[in-house]
C-alpha cells in the first residue's frame, strides 16, 4: 500500500518536519502494512484507550489523567472530522505536537500543551500520579519537555541582575545584621527611604524553580536516551539465563556482565544464547498483541536463517501464574501464534517458524512482566 504520508500530515501543518514524519513511520512499523491498522477510528473507544495507553503514555511518557489524555485525542479527531482517511501517523504527528514533544522524534522543540505543563509542575512538586499496572518504573519526571520549556523561558529573567543602586553617601554607621535583613528600621533618615532588604528572597526562588526544572529535564532525557538507543555491533549481547528469571544476564563485547531491562509493558528483547541469536517477546496483561520492536528486533535472527538453511525457529509461550489456568494456558498459545504470524509478515518462511509448547507454561517465582513472553530460540 503505497502512501505519501508527508502530504497527509501537512493538510493539518503546513510546515511539518519530514524527519519527525520518518520516525513515525519507523515507529510504527508493520502496522502501516495493513490498511485497518494504519488508521484510526475515534469512535472506537477500544481504538482510541490503545493510543492512549500506547503511544501517549508508553512511547511519549505522559502521566496526565485519562480525561485530560482522551481529551487530546478527541481534539485531534475533532480536528480530523473531515477527513474520511484518518491515518494513524497524522493523529499520532498531532498529538506529539499538542503535547509539545516532537523532539522525541527528532523534531525542533515546540510549544507545551497546558496539560504538559501541568504535568511538568506535578513533577517538580514531587507529586507522583498512580503509575500504570504493568510499569511499576514509572516516575513524576515524564514531560520533562515542559520543564526544559520553562526553564528556558525563565533563563533570561533569572540572568538579569537586580537594578543597581544609585550612589548615596557614605552611612555614619554601617547597620546592624538585624536591621540588613528586617528591611532597616533604624535611622531611616539618612537614606531617604524604608529600603528593599526581602527583595533577594524573590530572586531565590526563581533560582530554586529553575535548578528543579533542570535537575528533572535531564533526568528524563537520560531515559529517553537509554530507551531508544539502537544497539551497534560493537554491544553484541549472549544471554545466559533459565527461563523464568526476572531480568536477563548479558556479557558484552568487552567480557563485562551488563543486564537487559525487560519492559514493563510490551517489547522485544533481542540477545544469544549459546552462539545463536533469539528473541524474547513481552507482552502486556491479558494481551497478545506483538510489539512493533520484534521488526528491527528479528533482524539478526533472519540473517542467521538466511546463512543456515538447515536451521528453524521455535516459538514457545508463557504467562504470568496470576488468574484462571486454563485461560491462561490459551493466552500462552495465542501469544505463540500472533508471534509465529509476525514473524511470516517480516519474511520468514512459515515451515521454518515451528509452534512448540514448553514443559511448563506459567512461570513462578519472577516478576510478572518477565514472565509474560514468547521465546524465539534457533533449531539446527
Amino acid at each position: 500500500m503505497a502512501e505519501d504520508w508527508l502530504a497527509d500530515v501537512r493538510k493539518y501543518v503546513a510546515d511539518a518536519d519530514e524527519a519527525v514524519v520518518s520516525a513515525i513511520i519507523k515507529y510504527l512499523g508493520i502496522a502501516l502494512r495493513n490498511r485497518d491498522s494504519s488508521l484510526v477510528s475515534f469512535t472506537d473507544k477500544k481504538e482510541t484507550d490503545r493510543v492512549r495507553e500506547n503511544f501517549l503514555k508508553k512511547k511519549l511518557g505522559l502521566t496526565d489523567d485519562d480525561a485530560t489524555l482522551d481529551a487530546a485525542i478527541a481534539n485531534v479527531g475533532e480536528q480530523m472530522k473531515g477527513d474520511r482517511t484518518k491515518n494513524r501517523v497524522t493523529v499520532y504527528y498531532l498529538l506529539a505536537r499538542h503535547f509539545g514533544l516532537l523532539t522525541l522524534f527528532g523534531g525542533a522543540a515546540g510549544a507545551v500543551g497546558g496539560a504538559g505543563a501541568a504535568a511538568a509542575m506535578a513533577a517538580i512538586g514531587g507529586a507522583d500520579g498512580d503509575a500504570p499496572k504493568d510499569d511499576p518504573g514509572a516516575s513524576a519526571a515524564p514531560l520533562a519537555a515542559a520543564g526544559l520549556a520553562g526553564a528556558s523561558a525563565a533563563a533570561p529573567a533569572a540572568a538579569a541582575p537586580p537594578p543597581a543602586a544609585a550612589p548615596v553617601d557614605p552611612a555614619p554607621a554601617a547597620a546592624s545584621p538585624q536591621q540588613a535583613y528586617s528591611g532597616g528600621t533604624g535611622d531611616i533618615g539618612s537614606s531617604g527611604d524604608s529600603g528593599g532588604g526581602m527583595g533577594w528572597l524573590g530572586w531565590l526562588l526563581l533560582a530554586l524553580v529553575l535548578a528543579a526544572l533542570i535537575f528533572f529535564g535531564l533526568r528524563y532525557c537520560s531515559k529517553q536516551d537509554a530507551a531508544v538507543a539502537p544497539a551497534t555491533d560493537d554491544t553484541a549481547i549472549s544471554e545466559s539465563v533459565a527461563p523464568g528469571d526476572g531480568t536477563v544476564d548479558t556479557t558484552g563485547a568487552a567480557g563485562t556482565a551488563t543486564a537487559a531491562a525487560i519492559p514493563a509493558g510490551a517489547g522485544v528483547v533481542a540477545a544469544d544464547r549459546e552462539g545463536k541469536p533469539m528473541l524474547t517477546v513481552y507482552f502486556d496483561t491479558g494481551k497478545s498483541e506483538v510489539s512493533n520492536d520484534l521488526t528491527t528486533a528479528a533482524s539478526a535472527v533472519k540473517a542467521y536463517l538466511d546463512a543456515n538453511p538447515a536451521a528453524t525457529l521455535a516459538v514457545s509461550g508463557y504467562n504470568d501464574p496470576t488468574g484462571n489456568a486454563a485461560a491462561n494456558a490459551e493466552l500462552s498459545k495465542n501469544r505463540a501464534q500472533s508471534v509465529k504470524a509476525a514473524l511470516e509478515k517480516l519474511g520468514f518462511a512459515a515451515d521454518r517458524v515451528v509452534l512448540e509448547k514448553p514443559a511448563e507454561a506459567t512461570t513462578t517465582g519472577t516478576d510478572n512482566s518477565a514472565a509474560r513472553r514468547v521465546e524465539v530460540t534457533v533449531k539446527g
